[in-house]
């Protein structure tokens, strides 16, 4: 009998043997294959949890769940949703380079998405209005830190099903300051530049002094640094309007050309008051670390999630089980985020 257990092992010795050097995908698809593949047995248990955590919101058994695979570059959730029996996985993604390497990742494996949109969260909606399905639940591993507007990305998902059931992982994570400190590094790198490419700021500057060449350097600092988080034809409204964009977050930046933001930390808050008008629920859980590593990191990861274990399955009432769950958020590698 093929357990879930044993579905999910023999997936892991797939991939591990898989040659990234055969695969036509673009450099930024292989490198990141690359790196999912390097700890695929860790990233398998994440997919896991998270779909278990589908079965459990929507009370059926996989072969009657639909679900959609939000973004991720090369749909391993998916596939390990089709060979745990899910009956339809819809994935969606805007890079038709993550597209053409989820086709070829399926081609390898024999299994892959019963449905390939590229797009977003609007392309999504329109294709389940036009064909008539409503999925019950959406999955984003590491994808909605980079969302450009959340509050457009929720509405559509109301729209498409007020009752969506909703799994987001982020490493994005505000309680872990570690992480934190990190990622703003990352933050400042993408935003002022390195010597390698240029940084959003400059980006920006640019573009706003092609559009008003008669601007002064002192305005154009100014808008430079009060268009950061905007795309270009935002910034360019902005301009306009004499209408700063003021960031609360002083690192916080995405890129003008793409919308992505460079690994976004939102306090939960913000996430729950962006959800509030559409009736959903969040509850906030950690992520373990990897235990799949060897020597002191392994040590280290089982240090850590002996702390992230004792955390209870829910966000807790009881002031005892409060202190444990804030502590374990504070050590979590990651969190996740489940909407239902």
């Amino acid at each position: 009998m093929n357990t879930p257990d044993a579905v999910q092992s023999k997936l892991a010795s797939e991939l591990q043997n898989i040659n990234t050097r055969k695969l036509n995908l673009s450099p930024s698809c292989r490198a990141a294959l690359k790196r999912t593949l390097k700890a695929v047995e860790y990233y398998l248990d994440i997919y896991r949890n998270s779909l278990e955590r589908v079965l459990e919101m929507c009370g059926k058994s996989p072969d009657e769940i639909t679900i959609v695979d939000y973004g991720g570059g090369h749909g391993l959730l998916g596939i390990l949703a089709k060979k745990l029996d899910f009956r339809n996985v819809i994935y969606v993604d805007y890079s038709a380079d993550a597209l053409n390497a989820v086709r070829q990742m399926g081609e390898t494996l024999g299994v892959k998405p019963n449905v390939m949109l590229q797009g977003d969260a609007a392309t999504l909606k329109e294709w389940c209005r036009e064909n008539d399905i409503v999925p019950d639940a959406l999955l984003a591993m590491d994808v909605i830190e980079h969302i450009y507007v959340l509050d457009d990305f929720f509405a559509c998902i109301y729209d498409i099903s007020p009752r969506m059931k909703m799994v987001f992982t982020t490493a994005s994570t505000p309680f872990n300051a570690r992480v934190v400190r990190r990622l703003h590094k990352a933050m400042q790198a993408d935003e002022l530049g390195t010597t390698t490419h240029k940084g959003f700021w400059q980006m920006r500057r640019d573009y706003i002094q092609k559009l008003q060449p008669e601007m002064s350097d002192r305005e154009l600092d100014y808008w430079a640094d009060n268009t950061r988080g905007l795309i270009y034809n935002d910034v360019a409204r902005a301009v306009e309007a004499q209408s700063p964009n003021l960031l609360l977050d002083p690192y916080n930046t995405c890129n003008p050309v793409t919308g992505s933001w460079t690994e976004r930390i939102l306090p939960i808050d913000d996430y729950r008051q962006l959800m509030q008008p559409y009736g959903f629920n969040l509850t906030v859980l950690p992520g373990r670390y990897n235990e799949y590593r060897r020597g002191p990191k392994l040590w280290m990861s089982r240090h850590y999630n002996k702390t992230i274990d004792k955390a209870p399955a829910g966000e807790p009432h009881n002031m005892r089980e409060r202190r444990r769950y804030k502590k374990a958020l504070k050590v979590a590698p990651f969190i996740y985020l489940i909407v239902g």
